[in-house]
């Protein structure tokens, strides 16, 4: 896989964030299942800051927070986003994602490694992937929250359509 295919691979997997994002009832942004649960707010926030924390991460192998412990602690701490706001940081984070990609050489993807504060070293490709997947992982979280919260949502607004 090249960068330019990762991209593509990861555009295509990110596509149905803006429109979910959306689909959160303004009166609903500090709902949350659990009491330990990111509430909406909070959960569009997250993803739409890690998208730049992990690119940073891929392109320096410098990380804004020093271990796996630090980032569970902040996690708790995260702001909440109106969606208006999440929707915005959301673009601006995964325009600057794939930006990081743009300007890697394809030798870089492939072979160079960056020290994660999860898993240790892991080449740049691997992360990138992991990346997309975290970010999947929230996608899939706020649409099981939505369905909670009743609003009408299928398969189009997870995947995309």
């Amino acid at each position: 896989m090249t960068p330019l295919q990762f991209i593509s691979y990861a555009e295509q997997m990110l596509r149905p964030t803006e429109p979910l994002f959306a689909l959160v009832p303004p009166d609903k942004i500090e709902w949350k299942p659990t009491p330990e649960s990111f509430s909406c707010g909070q959960l569009m926030m997250h993803m739409a800051q890690s998208l730049r924390f992990n690119a940073d991460g891929i392109a320096k192998n410098e990380w804004a927070l020093p271990s796996l412990r630090h980032i569970f602690l902040a996690n708790r701490r995260v702001e909440t986003a109106t969606t208006e706001q999440a929707i915005a940081l959301y673009k601006e984070n995964a325009e600057y994602f794939y930006t990081v990609f743009r300007t890697m050489s394809e030798e870089e993807f492939l072979t160079a490694s960056v020290d994660t504060p999860q898993f240790g070293s892991q080449e740049k490709w691997r992360y990138a992937l992991f990346t997309v997947a975290h970010h999947l992982n929230h996608k899939a979280e706020l649409f099981m929250y939505l369905k909670m919260m009743g609003v009408k949502v299928g398969s189009r607004e997870l995947y995309g359509g």
